[in-house]
């Protein structure tokens, strides 16, 4: 009676606050009846307690005949003997016993500090079982590695600062900005019309040094305004209506150690720029519906086609995120600004586009050229691709494009352009030539030609704004700033 109350008293020790019930006591009595694990149990001396009734049966022992045994006769190097010399357990054994491999583990019993004793456990029948969940093991890390290299292809810059074309001194001045801001650690805003390549920048400027990490892209406008704060900051389960039940890691977080690019910043929410200027100052995050914080690595570039201090005289944007992101700006000049880039993109792009296209055109016919290089390109190098493809296009059977496979606004821009000085067009395409290759400042000619332009057009429409953008290929916003920047609405009330 007296042990059986240590032992009792010695249950309740171990099990503390947890009461000793049925489901205690039968769980003790499976640890000793357990079917699917052998269990031998020996005392200082090697002399087996207790040994498991199927390991009995496999040794060929008769119920309680291993009791008292010295383990080493029935069973050779177990392990057991280094467990009483050490006080160390051995995990995942290799044992050998009757011409029958199986895994073991082994582990001291101590009382007092002192080992009195050592279990030891078949916790796999076969190796062949360890074979099997090896191989389980394999097909999860070759999983592992697929979504991580799917991760890292999804959040990957593909661009580099060799992808960037042009020879013009302003675009190099641009490079060269951009490469120096890549070496520091310090937040970035590129300004450049649409399609100008700002995009183009930011990969460059990540991969010129850290390649290796992830790069995230934000398109601003179209992030759904109630969506913005979890978008860009996570948010934890079930932190509001139709949220994911394991939460969502935001932008910011999955930008860790690499780059996050927030293109069109110009069109993020008032109250989305608040926040973002918390985590540019603290580089930490609370993921919506948390209270908890996490600092986090990354270096910002932003990207807007519009002047943000316009908007923040506009109250459209913070003054305190704008100084914040403004510290450093890299400017990429439009098209029409340097003109002399123009060859050297058509000959860049035209390669390109032979191939997608399957077309053979090694050539641009020299009219083709001096209209090219006078049209001012409204949509910059995106646009340019556009015209050489549907040039390419119609130029399919010809080795070089002409002048009757350009775009019908191309031709009427040069006409146009032509028609301003009809005595001397032989010198104005020669000026132009040279313009193209940096022998003089065309600002103000492309302002005049692109004010004829639109008053020709515009005309030609019979003043419907709408159609005149469409004719012109130009943006309807940019149609309106063109029209009030130069004084041209006073010509449109002549035409009402």
């Amino acid at each position: 009676m007296e042990g059986n109350d240590e032992l009792l008293y010695s249950l309740q020790d171990v099990l503390g606050k947890y009461e000793l019930n049925s489901t205690i006591i039968s769980t003790l009595l499976f640890f000793f009846k357990n079917p699917y694990f052998g269990l031998t149990i020996i005392d200082r001396d090697m002399h087996v307690q207790f040994m498991d009734k199927p390991s009995e049966k496999f040794l060929g022992l008769e119920y309680g005949g291993a009791k008292g045994k010295d383990i080493r006769e029935l069973v050779p190097n177990t392990g057991l003997s280094y467990v009483l010399k050490t006080g160390l357990p051995i995990i995942g054994r290799i044992l050998k016993v009757k011409d029958a491999n199986r895994v073991s583990v082994v582990y001291p019993i101590k009382q007092n500090g002192e080992v009195i004793g050592g279990i030891g456990q078949i916790i796999f029948h076969s190796v062949e079982e360890i074979e099997r969940i090896n191989k389980e093991i394999q097909e999860l890390k070759k999983e592992v590695h697929y979504y991580k290299e799917k991760t890292f292809n999804e959040y990957k810059a593909n661009y580099t600062f060799n992808d960037i074309v042009g020879n013009s001194k302003s675009i190099q001045n641009a490079i060269q900005t951009a490469q120096k801001l890549s070496f520091l650690d310090i937040d970035v805003l590129i300004y450049g019309e649409s399609g100008t390549g700002k995009e183009l920048f930011a990969q460059s400027v990540h991969n010129y040094i850290h390649s290796n990490q992830p790069f995230i892209k934000i398109n601003c406008p179209s992030i759904p305004f109630d969506l913005a704060e979890s978008e860009l900051f996570g948010y934890e389960k079930g932190a509001f209506t139709g949220a994911s039940p394991f939460g969502k890691v935001g932008s910011f977080e999955n930008a860790h150690n690499g780059t996050i690019f927030l293109d069109e910043i110009s069109l993020l929410p008032l109250s989305i720029q608040a926040k973002l200027l918390r985590v540019l100052q603290e580089r930490e995050i609370t993921r919506v519906g948390s209270t908890k914080t996490k600092k986090i690595n990354f270096k910002l570039i932003a990207a807007s086609n519009v002047d943000l201090k316009n908007y923040v005289t506009e109250g459209k944007f913070r003054d305190d995120l704008y100084y914040r992101i403004a510290k450093t700006i890299i400017y990429i000049p439009p098209l029409r600004e340097r003109k002399e880039d123009i060859p050297v993109y058509l000959n860049h792009f035209l390669k390109t586009i032979n191939k997608s296209c399957k077309t053979n055109i090694n050539d641009i016919s020299n009219k083709a050229m001096e209209m090219l290089i006078r049209y001012d390109w409204p949509g910059n190098i995106r646009e340019l691709i556009n015209t050489l493809e549907q040039a390419a296009i119609k130029a399919w059977d010809s080795k070089v494009i002409r002048e009757e496979h350009l775009p019908q606004h191309i031709l009427f821009y040069s006409r146009e352009g032509i028609k301003k000085n009809p005595s001397d067009n032989n010198q104005n395409i020669k000026q132009e030539i040279k313009t193209a290759t940096g022998e003089k400042n065309i600002k103000q000619e492309i302002i005049e030609t692109e004010k004829n332009l639109i008053v020709s057009a515009l005309k030609q429409m019979e003043g419907n704004k709408r159609k005149t953008a469409m004719f012109l290929s130009m943006p309807r916003s940019t149609l309106y700033k063109k029209i009030k920047e130069y004084n041209i609405d006073l010509f449109l009330k002549d035409i009402e």
